[in-house]
Parts: C-alpha cells; sequence; structure tokens
C-alpha cells in the first residue's frame, strides 16, 4: 500500500485530504432480478416476514443454518424477534431478499464503521430459492455498489474458514483474501478460525464494470444460464 514517511523518517501511511466519515441511509435497493428491501428493527413488515417464512419452512433440511450463528429457525415469532433484535449485532442493517413474488433471503451490512468508512456484508442467509442464482449475485452487487457510492473505503466478508461455500463465493464476487484469524471467535459452542476478504475503493471501479457487463441480457441464454463467468468479466477489466 501507498506509503510516505514523517519528521523522523518511518513509514505511515498515506494523509487522507478529503476523507469524511460515511453517512449510509438504507433503502430499498432494485436490480434487475431482485429488490433488496430494509428490515429494520422498527419497520418490520409483517407481510414481508410471512412470505419470508413461507421459504424458511421450505428448506430441505438445516445444513444452511451450519455456519449462522444461530441455529434453524423454528417459528414466525423467532423470525420476527431476531429482525427486532437485528440479529445480536450491534448497529447492523438488515434487507430481505425478494425475487418475483418470494422472499427468499436476507443479508446484512455488519460492523459499521463510519469514522473509518469501513462496512461488512454478513449474516447472509440465501435460501434454497436462490443459491447459485442471478439473484444471489446481484444482491452483492446492489450492496456493494450503494457501500462504494458513499463513500465507504472498504468493504468486508468474513466467513468460518471451514465454509468453503462460502469463501468461494467471496472470491467470485471480487473480494481478496487477507488473512485467516485462528481460534477467532466460538460458535455454538464450537471453535470458528475466522477468513477475511475485503474489497477496497481503488479495486471497486473495475469490479463495477465487471459486474455491469455480466449482469447484461445478452451473457444468459434462454434457460437463464451464463454465457461467461463473472470471474472472467473480472479479468478483463481487473
Amino acid at each position: 500500500m501507498p506509503q510516505q514517511y514523517n519528521q523522523w523518517g518511518q513509514s505511515v501511511g498515506m494523509t487522507l485530504t478529503q476523507f469524511e466519515p460515511c453517512q449510509f441511509r438504507c433503502k430499498t435497493e432494485v436490480g434487475q432480478s431482485v429488490r433488496l428491501i430494509p428490515m429494520l428493527p422498527d419497520q418490520l413488515d409483517d407481510s414481508l416476514l410471512q412470505r419470508l417464512w413461507q421459504t424458511v419452512q421450505q428448506e430441505p433440511d438445516e445444513r444452511c443454518w451450519t455456519y449462522l450463528p444461530y441455529s434453524q429457525i423454528q417459528s414466525m415469532q423467532q423470525l420476527r424477534d431476531y429482525f427486532q433484535q437485528s440479529f445480536h449485532f450491534a448497529g447492523s442493517m438488515h434487507y430481505v431478499i425478494e425475487v418475483g413474488e418470494a422472499v427468499v433471503g436476507w443479508i446484512g451490512l455488519l460492523n459499521v464503521r463510519p469514522a473509518h468508512a469501513v462496512i461488512e456484508i454478513g449474516n447472509v442467509y440465501f435460501s434454497s430459492l436462490m443459491k447459485q442464482s442471478t439473484a444471489a449475485t446481484e444482491t452483492i452487487y446492489l450492496l456493494l455498489k450503494a457501500c462504494f457510492a458513499v463513500g465507504y473505503r472498504r468493504v468486508e466478508w468474513k466467513c468460518d474458514d471451514l465454509n468453503t461455500p462460502s469463501k468461494n463465493a467471496a472470491l467470485r464476487f471480487g473480494f481478496q483474501f487477507e488473512g485467516l484469524f485462528r481460534q477467532h471467535v466460538v460458535v455454538k459452542g464450537r471453535n470458528r478460525d475466522t477468513a477475511w476478504f475485503a474489497i477496497l475503493d481503488e479495486e471497486w471501479d473495475a469490479l463495477d464494470q465487471a459486474y455491469s457487463a455480466w449482469l447484461k441480457a445478452d451473457n444468459f441464454d434462454h434457460d437463464g444460464q451464463q454465457k461467461i463467468s463473472l470471474g472472467d468479466f473480472v479479468k478483463v477489466y481487473g
């Protein structure tokens, strides 16, 4: 990373001459295949929660909860309670994910640090209805775009190091692997080593072009299958 020297000849980080703390306003984000609707503790929409609960009940098994910090949700009331408590992530902002007429998951912006212009995408529940879908990728794109648009310098992604699908997804979405925090936290009574990923603002312009190219209608066939992968577009624009 760029550096400079102080009066004693020591290496220090570059001075940020135009930096201001970020002000993020949580609003509905609309893409081509998906809508992200804010579900804040004081703004719960029961109709959205009911549709989301219907999706949760359709999960074929409990594997989607393995790496989340809570177990399978057992009732509509428990689902409401989690949103009211922001899933115990202080200061977080959560969205429900709407595709067509279905509400198919949720996602959060966590560990919001406006003074440092750093934020994390996390607490991701992509239901079995949307895994490995265009909607899943566009969900990440919409949040990344919203964060960098208001001046965030860094967007993070963290996951259990044993959660291989999440690590692969982070790389596919354009995040860079930064390292492993060993014995980082205890989750559900088990040790968790945490893998850290991030995208920086200086990397975003190229990624934005890659996502935009990937999402174009002519990149998908009649069955909705991609012709060129996002990763290939990242190589072109990176």
